[in-house]
């Protein structure tokens, strides 16, 4: 039997005429035999995409969105199931079969019946949520769960779920108050800010950790452990704020690259991976772990760790050198840590001193700081540098995008650091102001 694609897996309206909600159906046909299978999601015909075999969610409005978003999600689980258990069943050697396909379908998806008396369920409660975010993690780190684009997890976004389950329970030892489902609440919601805000972590922080909250609420809901929607309520929202981030110019990366690092080689591969993180646009999870095979000459060719998109980028002489220097093999990777505690020094060591200030709000207080520019320089300056200086030199920004993977110029934009007067500087030219 061949190896089970995307493609064999099929799903179709039970009643595509039907003037009201119908099931739809997994479908997946194989050697001798096809599979029919419930996924428990009903839709309306008319918003159904017969050839994308989804619900339709373009313009539409929030609410309704939201839920058509979780149904989609609900039927991409369920292929990402069916392939794993088809894929076990192979391996293992055995026959497959229609009841065969079911049973461990059913026990992947949390579907299998037992037979309890109304005391029996009274006294057996479902899963509490934090279990479940446990759960989750386990599964999606083993294959078992993928995300929207059918790719598995990033471990940053695997470990904050973790993050959040303790924070969780942190909460409700510190305040007493209930984390069960029906505990969720708009007030639940102010509070657990409010909470988080006091134990002094940035804005931009507290709110991943909502919007993070809010996602595993909508999946729960879609494996069928809850019925409340209040992560659809459009008070129930990540929120963020734009910090005044730093970029290094092209002449302090030039600086920085021409360093004589020769008697210290760990922090000299931390410059090295650190430069090609600036003259590639690649995250911290990308540029640290290259392959040779990533590379052709002067094009870098990968699929980024974080969405899957796979980018291809031209390299200046100077990572080109860089790799060279490396007998064609990127620089070993280093931990965060170690290598944002390594480009201070670094940066410090170039003479990257430009008093800065900076504006964030911690701990519910709106704070304002001057620090030299060496003390403000983390992995992510790379992804930042490389927009900014790229803009500065009058690259399009669809062609910036194509690089650095953002689907939006308004997400782009919010790593492109560029001053007032560096903006009226680059508009002299244009033929508006001759």
């Amino acid at each position: 039997m061949k190896t089970i694609q995307d493609k064999d897996v099929k799903f179709l309206l039970k009643d595509p005429r039907a003037d009201r909600a119908t099931l739809i159906y997994l479908i997946y046909r194989f050697d001798s035999g096809r599979f029919k299978y419930s996924t428990e999601q009903t839709i309306e015909p008319y918003q159904w995409d017969a050839n994308a075999q989804r619900v339709r969610i373009v313009l539409k409005p929030r609410s309704e969105r939201e839920r058509f978003e979780t149904i989609n999600s609900n039927l991409e689980r369920h292929r990402a199931a069916i392939k794993q258990v088809v894929t076990a069943l192979q391996l293992a050697g055995a026959t497959i079969t229609n009841d065969l396909i079911k049973q461990h379908l059913d026990q992947t998806l949390n579907r299998v019946k037992t037979t309890r008396t109304k005391k029996d369920k009274l006294q057996s409660p479902g899963e509490p949520f934090t279990e479940y975010l446990e759960r989750f993690v386990e599964e999606a780190r083993a294959g078992l769960r993928l995300n929207a684009k059918s790719s598995q997890y990033s471990r940053f976004t695997l470990n904050g779920y973790l993050k959040l389950k303790r924070l969780l329970e942190d909460y409700r030892k510190a305040t007493r108050q209930s984390i069960d489902y029906t505990a969720f609440t708009l007030e639940f919601y102010h509070l657990f800010k409010l909470w988080l805000t006091g134990k002094g972590l940035t804005l931009n922080y507290v709110g991943s950790l909502l919007k993070d909250l809010k996602v595993m609420l909508k999946q729960a809901h879609a494996d069928g452990l809850h019925t409340n929607t209040i992560f659809q309520h459009k008070d129930f929202k990540k929120f963020s704020e734009d910090v005044d981030s730093i970029y290094l110019t092209e002449d302090e990366l030039t600086t920085l690259y021409n360093l004589n690092l020769a008697a210290t080689p760990g922090i000299e591969r931390a410059r090295d991976l650190f430069l090609i993180g600036c003259y590639t646009g690649l995250r911290f999870s990308d540029f640290t772990q290259l392959r040779p095979e990533n590379i052709n000459g002067r094009i870098l060719t990968r699929r980024t760790l974080k969405t899957s998109e796979r980018v291809s980028i031209p390299l200046n002489s100077k990572v080109v050198a860089i790799i060279n220097k490396y007998n064609g093999t990127p620089p070993r990777p280093i931990s965060n840590q170690r290598l944002n505690d390594h480009l201070k020094e670094l940066c410090k060591r170039a003479g990257i001193n430009d008093r800065i200030e900076v504006n964030r709000t911690r701990g519910g207080r709106n704070e304002l700081r001057t620090l030299e520019k060496w003390e403000l320089v983390s992995s992510h300056t790379a992804r930042r540098s490389f927009a900014t200086n790229a803009y500065l030199a009058k690259v399009p920004v669809i062609q910036i995008m194509q690089i650095t993977g953002h689907r939006s110029e308004k997400m782009l934009l919010r790593y492109i650091k560029v001053s007032s007067e560096q903006n009226a500087i680059m508009l002299l030219d244009h033929a508006h102001f001759q």
